[in-house]
Formats: C-alpha cells, structure tokens, sequence
C-alpha cells in the first residue's frame, strides 16, 4: 500500500499557492518528509483561506494553481520518494450563488439534475419546499424597503441581487421582467417571451437543460445590440424601482430570500455545524458519490494522489457505506484516514475499510502522560472556589448542549420531531398520549444525552453493543428528567423494538429517524463542547483541545503503555497529531502549560498574587475572574520563549480574546457581540505586557521557572509522536516552537526562509562532535534549531527503519530507581532489530535541587529493565554514542547529553 512514513501538513490559498509550495520543496525534503497531507485544493469561493467551501470537485482552485502545476509537483515530489495525501470534503460544499452545481438549482429547482445533490426536502412544509436563502441582514420586506435587493443581468442570465450575491432567477420571472418597460417589446424580446412560454412545458431536466442554455446564449446575443439592450434595461429599471415587482419577482423563485438569523429556529437545508454559509450532501445516494468522485478517483488512478483524508465523516448519513463504496473506488493501495473526534474510551469502528484518523486521538493520548494526575484535585478546588461555582463538569456539558439545540438549532430539532411523525413510527393513540412540545424535547434530549458524536448502525435490528448504548442513553433521560419517560418509551419502541423490526418498509423508516438523529448529535457535540464548554470551562486549558476533553487530567505511563498497545494492534498507520489547523492552541503551548500541573502550588500563588496587583486594570469589573484565569493561562502558555522577541503577541492575543469570549457566549457572542466587555478584557490583557508594572516581573519568575521544563515536555512529546505506534504528522511550520492560538492564528504564514536557514546550519555542523552540536542545541533551545534537529533525525530515522516503527511490536519496559516516576520507556521490536525510547516525565515536581542535578544529567541509580532477549550493544541515535547493557541500562548513560534517548539494538 501507499503507506505514508510521515507527513507534512500545508493549508493551500491564494496566498500559499503551488508556486509558492514549489520553492519549498528542496527543505522538505531534506527535512526528511514522507508525504505532503494537502488542505482542500479544488475550487472554492473566492479568498477562502481553508479551501472546507468548495464549490467545484472537478476543478482545482485557481486561486492554488493549475492541474498542469499539479502534475509537474507530483513528478517533482516522486523523484525524492514523497507521497500526497489529499483532504477532501464530501459532507458540503459552499452555499453560494456561484457554486455551478448549486446555481443550477436555484436557477431551475427540482428540474436541475443537481436538484437530489442536496440535503433539501423539496416537498416539504417549510416555505412549500423552497429552499432557504438565509444571508440577509433583515426580514425580506425591510430588504426590499431599503433597495438593498435589485434585478440585474449577469451575463448570460438575470439576477436578483443583494450586495455582491446574485441569485440566479427561474425562467417565469423573464416575463415579468420583459414585460415591465414602457412600450411594447421589439420583435426580438417578444420572440424571447414566446421561447420561453414553450420551454417552460418541459418538465424533464434534461430536455429542459438544452433549451434554456441556447436561450440564454440568444439573451446573451441580444444584450449585445443596442436597441434590444435599450429596452431590457429600462426594463430592469422599472423593476427596480416597483417594490411590489421586486417582492413578486422574489416570491417566484424556487428559493426564498430570509434574514440570516431565521435558521436558528426554522431551517430547510441541512448545513455544516450552523454555518449557514455550508450547505450538505446526500452522498448516500450512489449517483452523488459517482459524481463528485469523478476527479478525485482520476487523480488517485493517475498516481497524483496517493492517500485520501475525509472530512468531517460524522455529517454523513451512513459513514460506514460511504467508506466501503470510497475503498471500492479508490483501491485497495489508497491509504485512507478519516476526521474523528473520539470521546474518552471511545474507539474508531474496526470494520471501517480504512487506516486511520487524522490524530486528535493520539493528541489526547500524548498530551494527558505529560500532566501530572495527583494535581487534579487541588486545580479543581482552586478552578470551583474561583469562579464559585459547584456545577459538575458534566452538567456544565448539557447544559452547554441543551443552549446550542435550542438557541441555534432549534429548526434541525424541529424537522427531526415532524421526520418522527411522518415515519409513522408509534401508533397514533400512543402519540396523543405525549404532548408535541414533549415529544420533541425528548428527541432533543436523545441528542443532548448521546455521549459520543455519533454512532454508525446501519441496519435494524442495531447491534448489542450499539442498542445497549441507545438504551443507557435513554434510561439516563428518564432518570434526569422523569417528566420524559412516556415520550423516551416511544422513542425506545421506534428504534429498538424488535417486533417491529420484521417489517421491512417499518425498519426503513425507524432507519431513516435514527440515522438522520445521528447526522446532528455530532454538530451538537462540536458546538457544545469545542465551541462552548472549551471556552467556558477553564479549570485547565491544556485538555480543553479537539480530541482531548475538559474533564480529563492526566494519564499514567502504564495507561499510555496500553493504548500503544492496543494502537499497534488495530490502527499502526494511524495518523499522530500534535497540531493542526483546528486546533485550539498549539503543542507547545500545551507542553508548557503542563508544567503547571507540575508546579499547582507555585501556579496558585502566582495567579493570587496577579489579581491582586491586576485589580486596577479592571474596567466595570471586567474581565469576570473566569476570563481573568483564561488570560493568565493563555500568556504563561503562549508568550515567546526568553529572549525572542514577543511575536506580536498584543495583537493576537486581543483577536484570541474576541474569539474565545464570543464563542463562550457568556458576557458576548457573534450575533450580539457585547464590544465594552470585549474592549475590557482586551485591555486588561495588553496591559499585562507593560514590562515596567509589577506584574510582568512576577510573571517573568514563574516563566523563567517553567519554559526549560516546557521545551523538555516539547521534545519528548516530539518523539513520541515520532516512534510510537502510528504515522507522524508535522502540521506546517511546527518542527520549530508552535505557540499558536486559535484560528486564523494557527493558520499565519509560516517563514521558511528563517527554517531554511536554521537547516542549512545545522547540515554545516553535521560533522562536529556530536556531543558539541547538542550542547550547542541546547544552549540555543530557545531559537527552536533544537526541535527542528530532531524532527529532522526523527523523519530520516523513520525512513531508514520503515518497517519496523510501522509493524513493530510495542513493548512497554519498567522503570527501577530513585526517579522511575519520571521516566516513560518503551522498546519497539521487529525480528532482530530493538529500539529503545526514553524520555522524562514531571521533573519539575521535583524539589529544585534534585531538578538541578537530573537537568546535569545526574539521574542517580534509575535504570530501563530489558528482556533477556533484547540484544546486547546500542547505537543511541541522538548522541551518537555507543553502550552495552546487561539487560539494564542506567539513565544517566543515555540522558547525559539531553534527556532524550533513540537507541538502536542489534
């Protein structure tokens, strides 16, 4: 298979362009990538800087370069043995006019062959099956009020426009448009209206297609001659200045134009989350699949793509089918990993035809070894008496979920209440017995309940396992909430009861009820949780990341030991995240601020002494002590290391807080932003920078105290990611610090000259003793050449040594001395060929002395346990040196140079 060794993540725009990829190339490679993992590269509204709003697959983005440069780069990229793996985003595409497959579809509804692309029910109750327009700034009668909305012609069709949107109008409202100038229409016009009259007649879309494109091509012709165009635009004038016109050409469409906000109550369209600018698929069904595969499927058989990355997975109706028909299409050889959030104790389906997902599992994993579980209590108690408040992480959970179902997905609730009675799933004298305000609440609460993002049964009956799951969920709603039982029994009978099953066309239904459910317990999680409880639940930030969760706080390397086990055995080419473009700050970011958990004592001292000196710096007491504690986290964890410079920090730091406090949707929000409170706590935190108030020098102690510790987190973090079991990924520009914030500040320009240029010194003293260049790395750690040496090693070793670090054993060893609780080792094993990986853990909860010595390399009696049949000499990749052991060996040896070690046996 087109297994990757590594990958190297680039986010692909307008101003990161194959051009701009190319000249790059020649680092990368001697950086030692494996693959280029490319953000989406096919057509895209215009300036988007993430490439998740397509609007055409079979195109690549213009604004990226050409299929011509693609091709050429794959060429290039082959010679030097690097792969593709591509992201692709098969749940939505951009809901914007000038989306071709879309446009069709507003311009001729249901007669459009896109017409079944989409997640819309053309025959539904809400506005008469037209779909939703929602992007205007206000109800359609003050738009029209305002002359905000004008008929217009856009070559080669008419419009209805509202600023720079233009929708394209259904062939009726011609008429009323031709017919509105003063005079009679020329011949030329009157022969338009008698084409259009009799192409109207046609209600198949592909005998209608024809007709209306050669009379577009006539109007086209016509707009060309000055008499003709004379009258068409007097025509549109008199449009636009008749109200009453407007609104009627407005209500002719097969979409209907509404204020933005409608959707938080009544939606017609499926979206992405509740962005209203994504609109989604029915990829389920088979000639949606063929069709938007087309180009992908050519540049797999082609050789461009080697790998596909799938977006999203979760949105999809029925994911496992979607996964098994992509396998069919794209071939055994294709690596293929998928976009999931896993929730604690949680695994990916092992029946997916896939390798993988993109990391945040493995983020998660490798962030939680790194904090130290004895300090939970004391950060819980210090978190609960600060912002004085007892709720449980858990009810804070629902009730963040329960706020978005209602607040901003009250219409997908609503469609999946009426989706329930239309099934016709219980019986009617069952139904009558359970108000429809409480039968919909209690598919609201199925959905708040569900634990995960989704589950993925596909069939009726479900299987143990997942009816199981459905039936806790269940039982916990009436257990909370007993005003529920009655309606939960319904929903119990409509999915799980089993008598009920052996009616084919019933289990279609219930099917259909269920599956359609799952579509939105996922962006319910998302927005609950990533998009609330991470920006409101602050006891420590280091966890409240994708993939990880609020409520966790550490894990034992016997714990970490086992899921590398387990990740062996089920998924070893899974994906190793530790940064990528959504993630909500980057990893040494979190490698720092787990260090606090290190140090809780002096943490807590700290952030006492800091509120009262800040106090003054308060305006209307803002910001509250929840956002205070946020700020103090944020700038311990993300500041600049010692001495290189502040990275615009006061700037970005402020764009963080909107963010951060809008998303809270506590004192702000993005629909009603309360701006005095922004200001408050962007001030307050700027303020914090003034390097002449008392603050900045206690800040600078406890920093001073914790940015070696966080560099040692940093890089054993690094080489984990690289040698435990799974495929290394580099998200752009972080084989140097990565301490990013939240989008778009984890999306900025990455420097390569600085990277390019930090790797041409470290070639031109490859041949020094190589115990001078890691004390030279050392001394320098703070510019970062030191992370990038490793990543560096670590890639090259990785292809060297392929097999084994993808099929090899993992093999956890034991610690024995006086610090074997700060010492995580693991062998991997393939035939004859060890290597052994160590690194430290929670030095800093030592006292300073003894922190001092371990820094000197001074580790005392503490040693790694071997197997007999471990070999007996080792290479230590990073230092270079050489050793033998007697089925032991002491970590003074191998932790001399750096606390680090890769040693190879054999």
């Amino acid at each position: 298979m087109n297994n990757p060794v590594s990958t190297y993540r680039l986010q692909f725009h307008k101003d990161f362009t194959f051009e701009h990829f190319e000249k790059i190339i020649p680092y990368l490679q001697k950086l030692g990538v494996g693959t280029i993992y490319a953000s989406p590269i096919f057509e895209a509204t215009p300036g988007s800087v993430h490439g998740y709003d397509g609007m055409n697959p079979h195109k690549i983005n213009p604004e990226i370069g050409t299929e011509e440069q693609l091709i050429q780069i794959s060429k290039r990229l082959k010679e030097h043995g690097i792969s593709w793996l591509q992201d692709i985003v098969p749940n939505h595409m951009a809901f914007d006019p000038n989306n071709p497959w879309l446009k069709d579809v507003l311009e001729k509804g249901q007669q459009s062959v896109y017409a079944p692309f989409f997640d819309v029910p053309w025959t539904g109750k809400i506005y008469h099956g037209k779909i939703m327009i929602p992007f205007l700034g206000s109800p359609l009668k003050d738009t029209i009020k305002n002359e905000e909305l004008k008929v217009d012609f856009e070559d080669p069709r008419f419009v209805i426009k509202y600023y720079d949107n233009a929708y394209p109008l259904r062939l009726r409202s011609y008429i009323s448009i031709l017919e509105a100038g003063k005079g009679e229409p020329n011949t030329s016009v009157q022969q338009l209206l008698d084409q259009i009259r009799e192409i109207q007649k046609s209600e198949d879309p592909i005998a209608y297609k024809e007709p209306l494109h050669e009379f577009q091509l006539q109007l086209s012709a016509l707009m060309k001659t000055d008499l003709t165009k004379g009258y068409i635009e007097s025509c549109i004038e008199e449009v636009n200045n008749n109200p009453e016109l407007i609104k009627k050409i407005a209500g002719e469409q097969v979409y209907q134009l509404v204020n933005w906000q409608r959707t938080d109550y009544q939606i017609n369209f499926r979206r992405f989350f509740t962005v209203n600018g994504l609109i989604c698929l029915n990829m389920q069904n088979r000639e949606v699949f063929d069709h938007y595969h087309q180009y992908i499927k050519r540049l797999v058989d082609d050789g461009i793509f080697q790998g596909l990355r799938i977006d999203h997975i979760d949105g999809l109706f029925d994911p496992t089918k979607y996964l098994n028909e992509l396998r069919e299409l794209a071939g055994e050889e294709t690596y293929i990993v998928v976009e999931k959030i896993l929730e604690p104790g949680e695994g990916l389906p092992d029946y997916w035809p896939i390798q993988g997902n993109t990391g945040y599992d493995f983020l998660c994993y490798v962030n939680n070894v790194f904090t130290e579980r004895s300090s939970e209590q004391q950060f819980t108690e210090f978190y609960k008496k600060l912002v004085n408040d007892d709720k449980s992480i858990h009810e804070q959970l629902l009730e963040k979920k329960s706020y978005i179902l209602h607040e901003s997905m009250g219409g997908e609730l609503n469609n999946l209440y009426h989706l329930f009675l239309d099934m016709n799933l219980v019986s009617a004298e069952a139904l009558e017995k359970v108000e429809p305000g409480v039968m919909k609440e209690a598919i609201g609460q199925f959905l708040i309940q569900c634990p995960v993002y989704r589950y993925y049964g596909n069939r009726l009956p479900l299987n143990n396992i997942e009816t199981t799951d459905i039936k806790n969920i269940l039982e916990e709603i009436r257990k909370s909430k007993p005003e529920f039982i009655a309606a939960t029994e319904l929903l119990e009978e409509a999915i799980l009861s089993k008598p009920r099953q052996e009616d084919e066309d019933y289990n279609k239904r219930a099917l259909r009820f269920y599956q359609r459910c799952m579509q939105f317990t996922g962006p319910l999680m998302a927005k609950g949780v990533e998009d609330t409880l991470m920006y409101t639940y602050n006891r420590f930030i280091g966890h409240n990341e994708v993939g990880d969760a609020p409520e966790a706080f550490g894990d034992t390397p016997e714990v970490y030991h086992r899921k590398m086990v387990d990740r062996q055995q089920k998924w070893p080419i899974s994906l190793n995240g530790t940064s990528t473009h959504d993630t909500k700050r980057g990893e040494d970011v979190r490698a720092r601020l787990n260090v606090l958990t290190d140090l809780p004592g002096e943490w807590f001292s700290a952030v006492q002494e800091w509120q009262q000196l800040n106090a003054g710096l308060k305006h209307n007491a803002a910001p509250d002590a929840n956002d205070e504690y946020l700020i103090y986290q944020t700038l311990i964890g993300a500041y600049p290391n010692p001495g290189e410079g502040d990275d615009d920090f006061a700037n970005r730091v402020q764009e963080y807080l909107q963010k951060a406090l809008r998303e809270a949707k506590t004192h702000s929000n993005w629909t009603t932003p309360n701006e005095e409170y922004e200001q408050a706590a962007k001030a307050f935190a700027v303020a914090l920078l003034d390097e002449s108030k008392p603050f900045w020098k206690s800040f600078e102690k406890i920093r001073s105290t914790i940015a070696d510790f966080g560099i040692i987190n940093s890089l054993a973090q690094v080489l984990l990611k690289f040698t435990s079991p799974g495929v290394p990924d580099v998200y752009q520009g972080t084989e140097l610090w990565d301490f990013s914030l939240v989008d778009p500040d984890n999306r900025r320009a990455v420097d390569y000259k600085i990277r390019q240029q930090l790797m041409e010194e470290l070639e031109a003293q490859a041949n020094e003793e190589h115990e001078n260049l890691m004390a030279h790395l050392w001394e320098n750690r703070y510019s970062a050449k030191i992370k990038l040496w490793l990543v560096h090693r670590l890639m090259n070793e990785r292809k060297e040594n392929t097999e084994l670090f993808t099929q090899g054993e993992y093999i956890p060893l034991s610690i024995e001395g006086k610090y074997k609780d700060n010492v995580l080792a693991f062998a991997r094993v393939l035939a004859d060929t060890w290597y052994v990986i160590a690194v430290p853990l929670h030095i800093a909860t030592l006292s300073k002395q003894q922190r001092k010595e371990i820094l000197a390399g001074d580790w005392e009696d503490t040693k790694i346990l071997l197997p007999a049949e471990a070999p007996a000499s080792f290479d230590h990749i990073l230092s270079k040196e050489k050793g033998n052991h007697k089925n032991e060996i002491t970590v003074k040896e191998i932790f001399k140079s750096l606390p680090l070690a890769v040693l190879k046996l054999q």
